[in-house]
């Protein structure tokens, strides 16, 4: 601990898994409220979704809700985040 440089990197370490927790947790967020936004228009939707939907990560909040509300169906969702 009286190393410098390990303490930075450490510090390094730490900053980097707090930003990955917090876009992990954003990505969650995300996913449960496009969830709910299906099951309220009464769409049916696999296990893994959406987080397994190529694009999904990288999505904004704006980008899956239109998405969600435009859809018709799981597909669609895809489709229309990619």
């Amino acid at each position: 601990d009286d190393d410098p440089l390990l303490r930075s990197l450490r510090g390094e370490s730490r900053d980097e898994g707090r930003k990955e927790g917090h876009a992990a947790g954003l990505a969650e967020g995300r996913a449960k409220m496009v969830r709910r936004i299906l099951s309220s228009r009464g769409l049916e939707v696999s296990a893994g979704f959406p987080a397994d939907a190529p694009g999904f990560a990288e999505s904004s909040e704006e980008e899956a809700v239109a998405a969600a509300l435009a859809c018709d169906d799981e597909e669609d969702f895809r489709r229309r985040i990619r």
